[in-house]
């Protein structure tokens, strides 16, 4: 017999809705991730005629990656990925926050900055570990200008939402492609989405002659009294984690460490 679900109080949805980051106006968080492969992933032999390609694991899949102790042949920790079956996911988006990051093929590295939560908080860019500039979200977009296809101004340092998601009982950390965070902006604002059970599943896109999949978010159903507890504990442990950031980047005398830093860069 199908277990009924309880459904949420009107207290609880408020708490949820409190707690819930609505305006887009330090010790790390180390999560398991959860991600999708946008392609597929092949194995190639042979060569010329004889080439064969085989694909491993087809783009559309989901998977979670965590530390399970393993380590690769030079005795590295390494994080062990497993590969979800299904072309659904159904999770819980308990908050989301933000990062810039821009890859440089020249160089083979990535620009980065830590995750964010306001568009007004100045953040350091980092290159190599090292802290290269810092500014606002506008400021250091700035910096790496471009054009849309369509010849509109914008900028190489992508932002990128993050997503902390429940699955399966555990918070992960679930990083979003500049595409599927605008998929998520249009479902954010259907929805609070820590109030419901999303089912998260992909759709084709191309661009150019680049097909990949793309992640796409649904309403299954308003998330049960059961669930609700587990919610908002998730809640709180990322909120510590925002609380903490802030403060690391508004720590007095932070500005003449970056400076240094950046002249030794």
């Amino acid at each position: 017999m199908k277990k009924e679900l309880a459904p949420l109080s009107e207290e609880q949805l408020a708490i949820l809705n409190g707690n819930y980051p609505v305006n887009e106006d330090s010790g790390r968080m180390i999560l398991p991730k959860f991600g999708l492969l946008s392609k597929d992933i092949v194995e190639e032999t042979g060569s010329g005629k004889n080439k064969k390609i085989k694909v491993i694991e087809s783009a559309g899949t989901f998977y979670t990656e965590k530390d399970m102790g393993e380590t690769n042949e030079d005795g590295k920790k390494v994080w062990t990925r497993k590969y979800l079956s299904g072309e659904t996911v159904d999770g819980i988006i308990v908050y989301h926050r933000y990062k810039l990051s821009k890859w440089d093929a020249g160089l083979q590295k990535f620009y980065y900055t830590p995750v964010y939560d306001s568009a007004e908080q100045v953040l350091p860019l980092y290159l190599d570990k090292q802290i290269i500039k810092r500014g606002t979200e506008k400021d250091l977009q700035s910096l790496y200008p471009k054009l849309t296809a369509k010849g509109k101004p914008s900028s190489s340092l992508d932002k990128k939402t993050v997503l902390y998601v429940m699955y399966e009982g555990e918070l992960h950390q679930l990083d979003l492609s500049v595409s599927a965070g605008y998929e998520f902006s249009s479902y954010k604002r259907k929805c609070n989405p820590s109030t419901v059970v999303t089912v998260l599943s992909s759709v084709e896109e191309t661009f150019g002659t680049n097909a990949y999949r793309k992640m796409q978010f649904n309403i299954k159903r308003p998330i049960s009294a059961d669930e609700f507890d587990t919610a908002v504990q998730s809640q709180a442990i990322v909120k510590s984690t925002v609380e903490s950031d802030a403060k690391f980047m508004l720590a007095p005398g932070s500005e003449t460490v970056v400076e240094e830093e950046v002249k030794n860069f």
